[in-house]
Protein backbone atom coordinates (compact mmCIF):
# COMPACT_ATOMS: atom_id res chain seq x y z
CA UNK A 1 0.00 0.00 0.00
CA UNK A 2 3.40 2.58 1.14
CA UNK A 3 4.60 1.71 -2.96
CA UNK A 4 0.56 2.14 -4.35
CA UNK A 5 0.53 5.91 -2.26
CA UNK A 6 4.13 6.69 -3.70
CA UNK A 7 2.93 6.08 -7.22
CA UNK A 8 0.04 7.95 -7.01
CA UNK A 9 1.29 10.95 -5.28
CA UNK A 10 3.93 11.04 -8.12
CA UNK A 11 1.40 10.48 -10.91
CA UNK A 12 -1.27 12.41 -10.10
CA UNK A 13 0.01 16.34 -9.95
CA UNK A 14 1.20 15.82 -13.40
CA UNK A 15 -1.99 13.91 -14.45
CA UNK A 16 -3.93 17.18 -13.16
CA UNK A 17 -1.10 19.75 -15.06
CA UNK A 18 -1.39 17.92 -17.80
CA UNK A 19 -4.72 17.73 -17.76
CA UNK A 20 -5.17 21.71 -17.51
CA UNK A 21 -2.62 22.63 -19.95
CA UNK A 22 -3.95 20.31 -23.03
CA UNK A 23 -7.63 21.00 -22.22
CA UNK A 24 -6.56 25.35 -21.85
CA UNK A 25 -5.07 25.25 -24.86
CA UNK A 26 -7.82 23.71 -27.07
CA UNK A 27 -10.20 25.80 -25.29
CA UNK A 28 -8.03 29.00 -26.28
CA UNK A 29 -8.07 28.00 -29.46
CA UNK A 30 -11.83 27.52 -29.55
CA UNK A 31 -11.83 31.36 -28.27
CA UNK A 32 -10.01 32.63 -30.83
CA UNK A 33 -11.85 31.73 -33.70
CA UNK A 34 -14.89 32.94 -31.23
CA UNK A 35 -14.13 35.93 -30.24
CA UNK A 36 -13.85 37.68 -33.84
CA UNK A 37 -17.47 36.93 -34.44
CA UNK A 38 -18.32 37.67 -30.78
CA UNK A 39 -17.22 40.92 -31.56
CA UNK A 40 -18.92 41.50 -34.74
CA UNK A 41 -22.65 40.51 -33.66
CA UNK A 42 -22.55 42.21 -30.38
CA UNK A 43 -23.33 39.02 -28.23
CA UNK A 44 -23.10 38.68 -24.66
CA UNK A 45 -19.82 37.28 -23.46
CA UNK A 46 -21.32 35.09 -20.85
CA UNK A 47 -23.16 33.14 -24.16
CA UNK A 48 -19.39 32.25 -25.01
CA UNK A 49 -18.83 30.69 -21.53
CA UNK A 50 -21.58 28.41 -22.49
CA UNK A 51 -20.10 27.05 -25.32
CA UNK A 52 -16.94 26.02 -24.07
CA UNK A 53 -18.95 24.61 -20.95
CA UNK A 54 -20.60 22.64 -23.38
CA UNK A 55 -17.71 21.26 -25.77
CA UNK A 56 -15.75 20.45 -22.76
CA UNK A 57 -16.94 16.70 -22.77
CA UNK A 58 -15.66 16.52 -26.03
CA UNK A 59 -12.33 17.54 -25.27
CA UNK A 60 -11.66 15.26 -22.50
CA UNK A 61 -12.40 12.38 -24.80
CA UNK A 62 -9.01 13.52 -26.54
CA UNK A 63 -7.08 15.31 -23.26
CA UNK A 64 -7.69 13.05 -20.38
CA UNK A 65 -6.00 10.27 -22.27
CA UNK A 66 -3.06 12.66 -23.51
CA UNK A 67 -2.43 13.45 -20.02
CA UNK A 68 -2.91 10.38 -18.58
CA UNK A 69 -0.06 9.68 -20.90
CA UNK A 70 2.54 12.06 -20.26
CA UNK A 71 1.33 11.89 -16.56
CA UNK A 72 2.70 7.90 -16.60
CA UNK A 73 5.79 9.25 -18.87
CA UNK A 74 6.45 11.94 -15.47
CA UNK A 75 6.48 9.40 -13.06
CA UNK A 76 8.49 6.47 -15.07
CA UNK A 77 10.75 8.84 -16.38
CA UNK A 78 11.68 10.55 -12.60
CA UNK A 79 12.06 7.06 -11.37
CA UNK A 80 14.48 5.90 -14.10
CA UNK A 81 16.31 9.34 -13.98
CA UNK A 82 16.40 9.04 -10.08
CA UNK A 83 17.89 5.19 -9.66
CA UNK A 84 14.41 4.49 -8.34
CA UNK A 85 13.42 2.35 -10.76
CA UNK A 86 17.05 0.14 -10.24
CA UNK A 87 15.97 -0.06 -6.58
CA UNK A 88 12.78 -1.11 -6.96
CA UNK A 89 13.73 -3.87 -9.63
CA UNK A 90 16.65 -4.99 -7.64
CA UNK A 91 14.22 -5.47 -4.55
CA UNK A 92 12.08 -8.06 -6.86
CA UNK A 93 9.43 -5.58 -7.65
CA UNK A 94 8.05 -6.18 -11.38
CA UNK A 95 6.48 -3.46 -13.49
CA UNK A 96 3.35 -4.96 -13.46
CA UNK A 97 3.22 -4.29 -9.18
CA UNK A 98 4.49 -1.27 -9.85
CA UNK A 99 1.45 -0.30 -12.19
CA UNK A 100 -0.98 -2.02 -10.07
CA UNK A 101 -2.73 1.51 -9.26
CA UNK A 102 -2.14 3.29 -12.35
CA UNK A 103 -3.92 -0.04 -14.43
CA UNK A 104 -7.20 0.25 -11.90
CA UNK A 105 -7.40 4.46 -12.52
CA UNK A 106 -6.73 3.01 -16.50
CA UNK A 107 -10.02 1.32 -16.40
CA UNK A 108 -11.91 3.89 -14.22
CA UNK A 109 -11.12 6.79 -16.83
CA UNK A 110 -12.52 4.15 -19.60
CA UNK A 111 -15.23 4.05 -17.98
CA UNK A 112 -15.66 7.47 -17.44
CA UNK A 113 -14.70 8.51 -21.03
CA UNK A 114 -17.23 5.77 -22.58
CA UNK A 115 -20.41 7.57 -20.40
CA UNK A 116 -19.14 10.92 -21.65
CA UNK A 117 -18.77 10.09 -25.33
CA UNK A 118 -22.18 8.33 -25.42
CA UNK A 119 -24.20 10.57 -22.97
CA UNK A 120 -22.50 13.74 -22.51
CA UNK A 121 -20.37 14.72 -25.38
CA UNK A 122 -23.77 14.64 -27.49
CA UNK A 123 -25.92 17.01 -25.42
CA UNK A 124 -22.31 19.22 -25.21
CA UNK A 125 -22.27 19.23 -28.99
CA UNK A 126 -26.23 20.00 -29.68
CA UNK A 127 -25.79 22.99 -27.40
CA UNK A 128 -22.67 24.08 -28.63
CA UNK A 129 -23.26 23.87 -32.58
CA UNK A 130 -26.79 25.22 -32.04
CA UNK A 131 -25.66 28.42 -30.50
CA UNK A 132 -22.67 28.49 -32.94
CA UNK A 133 -25.42 28.89 -35.58
CA UNK A 134 -27.26 30.96 -34.22
CA UNK A 135 -24.56 33.64 -33.72
CA UNK A 136 -23.41 33.27 -37.49
CA UNK A 137 -26.90 34.15 -38.48
CA UNK A 138 -28.24 36.59 -35.83
CA UNK A 139 -28.76 39.85 -36.88
CA UNK A 140 -26.86 42.72 -35.56
CA UNK A 141 -28.61 45.14 -32.45
CA UNK A 142 -31.48 46.96 -33.30
CA UNK A 143 -30.64 50.70 -33.92
CA UNK A 144 -33.54 53.03 -33.97
CA UNK A 145 -34.23 56.39 -35.93
CA UNK A 146 -35.18 59.54 -35.00
CA UNK A 147 -38.87 60.14 -36.40
CA UNK A 148 -39.05 56.93 -38.22
CA UNK A 149 -41.44 53.95 -37.58
CA UNK A 150 -38.62 50.99 -37.19
CA UNK A 151 -40.34 47.42 -37.94
CA UNK A 152 -37.65 45.40 -38.18
CA UNK A 153 -38.43 43.17 -35.10
CA UNK A 154 -40.10 40.55 -35.38
CA UNK A 155 -43.58 41.14 -33.25
CA UNK A 156 -42.35 44.77 -32.14
CA UNK A 157 -42.64 48.49 -33.68
CA UNK A 158 -40.76 51.54 -32.19
CA UNK A 159 -41.15 55.22 -32.67
CA UNK A 160 -38.42 57.21 -31.44
CA UNK A 161 -39.03 61.20 -31.61
CA UNK A 162 -34.68 61.88 -30.62
CA UNK A 163 -32.01 61.03 -29.34
CA UNK A 164 -29.73 62.88 -26.68
CA UNK A 165 -25.91 62.78 -26.88
CA UNK A 166 -26.20 60.22 -23.36
CA UNK A 167 -28.09 57.60 -26.14
CA UNK A 168 -31.52 58.15 -24.34
CA UNK A 169 -34.20 58.04 -26.62
CA UNK A 170 -36.90 60.60 -26.53
CA UNK A 171 -40.67 60.30 -27.49
CA UNK A 172 -40.50 56.34 -27.15
CA UNK A 173 -43.47 54.17 -28.63
CA UNK A 174 -43.07 50.76 -28.33
CA UNK A 175 -46.01 48.49 -29.37
CA UNK A 176 -45.79 44.61 -28.53
CA UNK A 177 -47.74 42.48 -30.64
CA UNK A 178 -46.78 38.77 -29.65
CA UNK A 179 -50.35 38.18 -28.34
CA UNK A 180 -54.18 38.70 -29.39
CA UNK A 181 -54.04 41.96 -27.61
CA UNK A 182 -51.27 44.44 -28.22
CA UNK A 183 -49.93 46.49 -25.98
CA UNK A 184 -48.91 49.82 -26.46
CA UNK A 185 -46.30 51.66 -24.06
CA UNK A 186 -45.58 55.73 -24.60
CA UNK A 187 -42.99 57.42 -22.80
CA UNK A 188 -41.05 60.43 -22.68
CA UNK A 189 -37.68 58.94 -22.30
CA UNK A 190 -36.66 55.52 -22.49
CA UNK A 191 -33.19 53.62 -22.74
CA UNK A 192 -32.18 50.26 -23.94
CA UNK A 193 -29.87 47.65 -22.46
CA UNK A 194 -28.60 44.82 -23.49
CA UNK A 195 -28.01 42.09 -20.95
CA UNK A 196 -27.34 38.27 -21.60
CA UNK A 197 -30.13 36.96 -23.73
CA UNK A 198 -32.60 39.81 -23.41
CA UNK A 199 -33.09 43.15 -24.43
CA UNK A 200 -33.89 45.15 -21.86
CA UNK A 201 -36.29 48.87 -22.50
CA UNK A 202 -36.22 51.18 -19.78
CA UNK A 203 -39.17 53.02 -19.98
CA UNK A 204 -39.72 56.89 -17.93
CA UNK A 205 -43.10 58.75 -17.16
CA UNK A 206 -45.11 57.23 -19.51
CA UNK A 207 -48.80 54.76 -19.81
CA UNK A 208 -49.02 51.16 -20.83
CA UNK A 209 -52.16 50.88 -23.01
CA UNK A 210 -53.84 47.43 -23.66
CA UNK A 211 -56.64 46.89 -25.56
CA UNK A 212 -58.90 49.10 -27.56
CA UNK A 213 -61.97 50.92 -27.69
CA UNK A 214 -64.48 49.85 -24.62
CA UNK A 215 -62.09 47.41 -23.43
CA UNK A 216 -58.96 50.13 -23.56
CA UNK A 217 -56.97 49.67 -20.22
CA UNK A 218 -54.39 51.85 -19.33
CA UNK A 219 -51.57 52.07 -16.37
CA UNK A 220 -49.36 55.48 -15.66
CA UNK A 221 -46.06 54.46 -14.51
CA UNK A 222 -42.83 57.13 -13.50
CA UNK A 223 -40.70 53.82 -14.09
CA UNK A 224 -41.12 50.35 -16.21
CA UNK A 225 -38.93 47.57 -17.58
CA UNK A 226 -40.01 45.41 -20.76
CA UNK A 227 -37.73 42.49 -21.36
CA UNK A 228 -37.44 40.72 -24.55
CA UNK A 229 -35.82 37.55 -25.25
CA UNK A 230 -33.12 38.02 -28.13
CA UNK A 231 -34.52 34.88 -29.61
CA UNK A 232 -38.28 36.06 -29.90
CA UNK A 233 -36.74 39.56 -31.96
CA UNK A 234 -34.99 37.13 -34.04
CA UNK A 235 -31.79 38.41 -32.88
CA UNK A 236 -30.59 34.81 -31.68
CA UNK A 237 -31.96 32.16 -32.64
CA UNK A 238 -31.12 28.81 -31.54
CA UNK A 239 -32.13 26.01 -34.78
CA UNK A 240 -33.90 23.57 -34.28
CA UNK A 241 -33.23 20.58 -37.34
CA UNK A 242 -33.08 17.13 -36.65
CA UNK A 243 -30.17 15.97 -34.77
CA UNK A 244 -27.07 14.96 -36.56
CA UNK A 245 -25.23 11.78 -35.74
CA UNK A 246 -22.58 13.31 -33.63
CA UNK A 247 -25.48 15.12 -31.72
CA UNK A 248 -27.55 12.23 -30.86
CA UNK A 249 -28.00 10.70 -27.95
CA UNK A 250 -26.49 6.46 -27.71
CA UNK A 251 -30.23 5.21 -27.85
CA UNK A 252 -30.91 7.41 -31.21
CA UNK A 253 -27.34 6.30 -32.67
CA UNK A 254 -27.89 2.57 -31.86
CA UNK A 255 -31.19 2.94 -33.81
CA UNK A 256 -29.69 4.83 -36.67
CA UNK A 257 -26.74 2.60 -36.97
CA UNK A 258 -28.67 -0.82 -36.65
CA UNK A 259 -32.08 -0.37 -38.26
CA UNK A 260 -31.12 2.41 -40.82
CA UNK A 261 -27.86 1.28 -41.28
CA UNK A 262 -26.29 4.66 -41.41
CA UNK A 263 -22.56 4.58 -42.34
CA UNK A 264 -21.92 8.36 -40.89
CA UNK A 265 -24.12 7.04 -37.79
CA UNK A 266 -22.23 3.10 -37.71
CA UNK A 267 -19.07 5.58 -37.86
CA UNK A 268 -19.77 7.64 -34.95
CA UNK A 269 -20.93 5.32 -32.54
CA UNK A 270 -17.82 2.84 -33.14
CA UNK A 271 -15.79 6.38 -32.52
CA UNK A 272 -17.60 6.92 -29.32
CA UNK A 273 -16.93 3.36 -28.40
CA UNK A 274 -13.08 3.41 -29.35
CA UNK A 275 -11.88 6.75 -28.45
CA UNK A 276 -12.34 6.00 -24.43
CA UNK A 277 -10.00 3.18 -25.70
CA UNK A 278 -6.83 5.33 -26.63
CA UNK A 279 -6.44 5.36 -22.18
CA UNK A 280 -5.63 1.59 -22.48
CA UNK A 281 -3.22 1.77 -25.01
CA UNK A 282 -1.40 4.34 -24.04
CA UNK A 283 -0.78 2.50 -20.62
CA UNK A 284 1.00 -0.28 -22.39
CA UNK A 285 2.79 2.04 -24.74
CA UNK A 286 4.07 5.04 -22.17
CA UNK A 287 7.14 2.09 -20.03
CA UNK A 288 8.65 0.86 -23.94
CA UNK A 289 8.96 4.72 -24.53
CA UNK A 290 9.94 5.86 -21.58
CA UNK A 291 12.35 3.58 -20.43
CA UNK A 292 15.56 5.48 -22.07
CA UNK A 293 19.19 5.43 -20.83
CA UNK A 294 19.70 8.06 -18.20
CA UNK A 295 22.03 9.84 -20.60
CA UNK A 296 19.49 10.74 -23.33
CA UNK A 297 17.59 13.24 -20.94
CA UNK A 298 13.83 13.39 -20.83
CA UNK A 299 12.83 15.00 -23.97
CA UNK A 300 13.64 12.24 -26.53
CA UNK A 301 10.91 10.92 -24.04
CA UNK A 302 8.85 13.10 -24.57
CA UNK A 303 9.25 13.78 -28.34
CA UNK A 304 8.53 10.29 -28.77
CA UNK A 305 5.55 10.15 -26.80
CA UNK A 306 4.25 12.60 -29.18
CA UNK A 307 4.78 11.58 -32.01
CA UNK A 308 3.04 8.05 -30.93
CA UNK A 309 -0.12 10.24 -30.06
CA UNK A 310 -0.19 12.24 -33.44
CA UNK A 311 -0.11 8.75 -34.98
CA UNK A 312 -2.74 7.17 -33.01
CA UNK A 313 -5.13 9.98 -33.17
CA UNK A 314 -4.37 10.65 -36.99
CA UNK A 315 -5.03 7.00 -37.69
CA UNK A 316 -8.12 6.86 -35.83
CA UNK A 317 -9.40 10.09 -37.85
CA UNK A 318 -8.30 8.43 -41.54
CA UNK A 319 -10.29 5.08 -40.29
CA UNK A 320 -13.10 6.94 -39.30
CA UNK A 321 -13.42 8.91 -42.80
CA UNK A 322 -12.76 5.71 -44.67
CA UNK A 323 -15.88 4.21 -42.66
CA UNK A 324 -18.32 6.98 -43.37
CA UNK A 325 -17.46 6.87 -46.99
CA UNK A 326 -17.83 3.10 -47.10
CA UNK A 327 -14.58 2.22 -48.15
CA UNK A 328 -14.16 -0.27 -45.11
CA UNK A 329 -16.33 -1.86 -43.10
CA UNK A 330 -16.86 -0.44 -39.32
CA UNK A 331 -14.53 -3.16 -37.44
CA UNK A 332 -11.50 -1.73 -39.63
CA UNK A 333 -11.52 1.41 -37.04
CA UNK A 334 -11.31 -1.35 -34.23
CA UNK A 335 -8.56 -3.44 -36.35
CA UNK A 336 -6.13 -0.24 -35.92
CA UNK A 337 -6.94 0.07 -32.65
CA UNK A 338 -5.85 -3.58 -31.87
CA UNK A 339 -3.04 -3.17 -34.21
CA UNK A 340 -1.49 -0.07 -31.74
CA UNK A 341 -2.97 -2.19 -28.81
CA UNK A 342 -1.22 -5.56 -29.83
CA UNK A 343 2.16 -3.44 -30.67
CA UNK A 344 1.91 -1.85 -27.23
CA UNK A 345 1.17 -4.85 -25.46
CA UNK A 346 4.20 -6.98 -27.51
CA UNK A 347 6.54 -3.85 -26.54
CA UNK A 348 5.08 -3.95 -22.96
CA UNK A 349 6.00 -7.46 -22.11
CA UNK A 350 9.65 -7.06 -23.86
CA UNK A 351 10.54 -3.84 -21.66
CA UNK A 352 9.05 -6.16 -18.39
CA UNK A 353 11.79 -8.94 -19.49
CA UNK A 354 14.51 -6.00 -19.90
CA UNK A 355 14.37 -6.40 -23.46
CA UNK A 356 14.21 -2.81 -24.44
CA UNK A 357 12.41 -3.23 -28.42
CA UNK A 358 15.06 -2.63 -31.11
CA UNK A 359 12.54 0.37 -32.40
CA UNK A 360 12.92 2.42 -28.83
CA UNK A 361 16.59 2.03 -29.07
CA UNK A 362 17.12 3.15 -32.77
CA UNK A 363 15.21 6.32 -31.23
CA UNK A 364 17.39 6.58 -28.08
CA UNK A 365 20.51 6.37 -30.31
CA UNK A 366 19.44 9.04 -33.05
CA UNK A 367 18.21 11.15 -30.37
CA UNK A 368 21.12 10.94 -28.11
CA UNK A 369 23.18 12.71 -30.06
CA UNK A 370 21.23 15.69 -31.02
CA UNK A 371 20.58 15.91 -27.06
CA UNK A 372 24.39 16.36 -26.99
CA UNK A 373 24.56 19.36 -29.42
CA UNK A 374 21.89 21.27 -27.99
CA UNK A 375 23.32 20.95 -24.86
CA UNK A 376 26.60 21.85 -26.09
CA UNK A 377 25.81 25.09 -27.91
CA UNK A 378 23.47 26.12 -24.71
CA UNK A 379 26.51 25.88 -22.78
CA UNK A 380 28.53 27.79 -25.39
CA UNK A 381 25.86 30.48 -25.94
CA UNK A 382 25.49 31.00 -21.88
CA UNK A 383 29.63 30.81 -21.60
CA UNK A 384 29.70 34.12 -24.48
CA UNK A 385 26.68 36.21 -22.72
CA UNK A 386 28.55 35.87 -19.38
Amino acid sequence: MVLDRYILRIWLAPFLGFLVIVTGVLLLGRVLKLLGMFADKGIDWSIMATMLMAIIPYFLLITVPIAFFFAMQGMFLRLYQGSEMDALRASGISYIRLLRPIILIAVLLWLFLTVTALYWVPEGQKSFQGLFVAIQKAKPAPGFDPQRFNQNLEDFTVYVEGKDEQGDLHGFILEDRRSSVAVVYVAERARVKREGPYLNFILYKGTRLEGSMSSLRSLAFDQYQVSISLGTLGLLKVPVWRARVFEMGAGELWKEAFDVKRLDAIAELNRRLLLPTTVIVLMFFCLPVSATPKRSGKAGAYIAGTALILLIYNVQVVLHQQVIGGNIPWWGMWLGQLMFLSIAVWAFSRTCQDRLPSLMLWITRLYSPVHEKLRKLIRQRSDIQT
